[in-house]
């Protein structure tokens, strides 16, 4: 499918999880332990943290072939972006590759140009911004179409399934990158392991996702906007737990931050109604008045952290 024909597409209903089939309740899977507590259970999201390293989880998960079911092409443009997915993540290209841009200055002080894995790729934006600056770039990803759509626009090397299941030469990348990926698997330890695996001794990884720790997600509770994608997120990480997860696997951590994403107006207008309606109607009023409804700007409410860490030579 072409870039032009994807966007066009009508809008449907994304994939949900099914509430009602019983599920496995889950021990903790950076410590092991089973002893944990309710984590802000008015979100209604079934979240408990280990007791022990204060990870905080889904306890009751669906299992990978329901959360991997979400990805597909319905994922990427759905009316139900609140819930699940996004509205039209094409669509949306030139701000997603101005927010990789931005990324992808900052691991360069730490790595020149190599080989890189990109962990989730999705449509392949920050593979081909990487590539423009020198990377020999590959990626993967969950989605069958994602995939595909990687491969037909850009023909890039772009596999379909499960990071653990992939066969990918051992020691053989200088840089893996996760964006927005950690929280959806199903065995967080086990990809980053894997991912010290797959880096060369001295390799870069480099990852982000919504800070449970943070100031904005203490201060909001259950209206933090972390917590909107209940069928996704399936952990919840703090600086603490991340850098634990990584020195446990074998990297040691050189860089961590938390940062923002260009978003148009009118997105950034529906994130700030779960939390002030009242403000974003107003604000609403003077973005339709002057039409900035697709006017873009770099947005940073410091709940998304990004941390970059280097594998241990002798690990």
């Amino acid at each position: 499918m072409t870039e032009k024909s994807l966007s066009s597409t009508t809008h449907s209903a994304s994939p949900r999880i099914n509430a009602d089939i019983p599920r496995k309740e889950m021990p903790c899977n950076l410590c092991g332990h089973n002893d944990h507590h309710p984590f802000c259970p008015e979100n209604g999201r079934g979240l408990v943290q280990c007791d022990n390293c204060g990870l905080v989880y889904v306890h009751a998960q669906p299992d990978a072939t329901e959360l991997y079911a979400l990805y597909g092409e319905t994922y990427f443009h759905n009316d139900d972006s609140g819930t699940v997915g996004y509205t039209d993540y094409i669509a949306d290209e030139a701000n997603i590759r101005r927010t990789f841009q931005g990324r992808l200055r900052r691991i360069e002080k730490f790595v020149a140009p190599g080989r890189l894995l990109d962990v989730g790729c999705a449509a392949g934006f920050f593979m081909d911004e990487a590539h423009k600056r020198g990377w020999d770039v590959a990626g993967m990803d969950v989605s069958g179409f994602a995939v595909q759509y990687v491969r037909d626009r850009f023909g890039y090397d772009a596999q379909h399934g499960s990071l653990t299941d992939l066969d990918y030469p051992a020691e053989s990348y200088d840089l893996i990158t996760m964006w927005d990926v950690i929280e959806h698997v199903p065995d967080p330890m086990a990809y980053v392991q894997q991912v010290a695996t797959l880096l060369r001794p001295d390799g870069i990884f480099s990852l982000a996702t919504p800070d449970v720790g943070s100031i904005p997600a203490r201060l909001t509770g259950k209206r933090w906007v972390g917590y909107k994608l209940q069928e996704e997120h399936v952990y919840y990480f703090s600086v603490k737990t991340l850098k634990r997860m990584l020195d446990e696997a074998g990297f040691d951590v050189v860089e961590v931050r938390h940062v923002g994403k260009y978003v148009t107006m009118s997105l950034f207008l529906d994130r700030l109604g779960m939390y002030s309606p009242l403000i974003a109607k107003t604000l609403g009023l003077f973005e339709r008045a002057f039409k900035l409804s697709e006017r873009a700007f770099y947005v940073n409410p410091y709940d998304i952290v990004s941390v970059t860490a280097r594998k241990r030579s002798d690990s």
